[in-house]
């Protein structure tokens, strides 16, 4: 692979160090967007040099993602064992972030691919389709930490008349690890352990890269 760095770093004029920049921050959050906070730079590098990243990817077991319409760039594990094994809730509020990004499209509520949504609607949300009590307050924001980290949302303020209740953006990476068939299959959940349900395994997982 030094070799390719040394002769994409010749074509380009660029630094190997930001090809590297690059490289190790998508393997830390697994995606990057055009209109995020600090991560135009890796996401223009991603999109200017696909060939050489889908080489580096592809070496370590990963398909290099590229969406130019949605100026979004990533990795999506290919091999099962490089997929996080999700906890119920934590795959829950995932198919609840689907569905509202889903809305939200559909009304063309969206910007640059991200929707806008807050805490209360997703929590309310949960108790609305899965017929649970919402998970206490610590175990929510490790929640929201973990899809934060991922890539498939963007934590925003509170609001000012309430400051429990924050703003959230979903992006579209909640597309790619939400599958269709998983989606389908976990919007028939009846509010047992999904573990005990009819859930294909094959299809429970979404494809969250393990970065443990």
């Amino acid at each position: 692979m030094l070799r390719e760095l040394k002769k994409v770093v010749e074509e380009s004029g660029k630094d190997a160090q930001e090809f590297q920049q690059t490289a190790n921050f998508v393997l830390a959050n697994q995606f990057a967007s055009a209109f995020k906070h600090g991560q135009r730079k890796h996401y223009l590098l991603l999109e200017s040099y696909q060939d050489y990243f889908a080489k580096i990817f592809d070496a370590l077991g990963m398909k290099l993602y590229i969406n130019e319409n949605e100026r979004l760039a990533g990795v999506l594990p290919v091999q099962r064992e490089a997929f996080v094994r999700l906890k119920t809730d934590e795959t829950l509020f995932l198919l609840v972030l689907r569905q509202i990004y889903e809305e939200k499209i559909e009304n063309f509520e969206v910007d640059n691919g991200f929707v806008a949504t807050n805490t209360h609607t997703i929590l309310d949300r949960y108790v609305q389709l899965v017929k649970r009590e919402i998970p206490n307050e610590t175990r929510f924001k490790d929640i929201l930490a973990l899809l934060s980290r991922h890539g498939v949302i963007i934590r925003g303020k509170s609001y000012e008349e309430d400051s429990k209740n924050f703003i959230i953006n979903i992006t579209p990476v909640v597309r790619l690890i939400v599958t269709e068939a998983y989606l389908r299959q976990l919007e028939s959940f009846n509010g047992a352990d999904p573990d005990e349900d009819d859930i294909d395994e094959e299809e429970q997982n979404p494809q969250v890269e393990n970065q443990e």
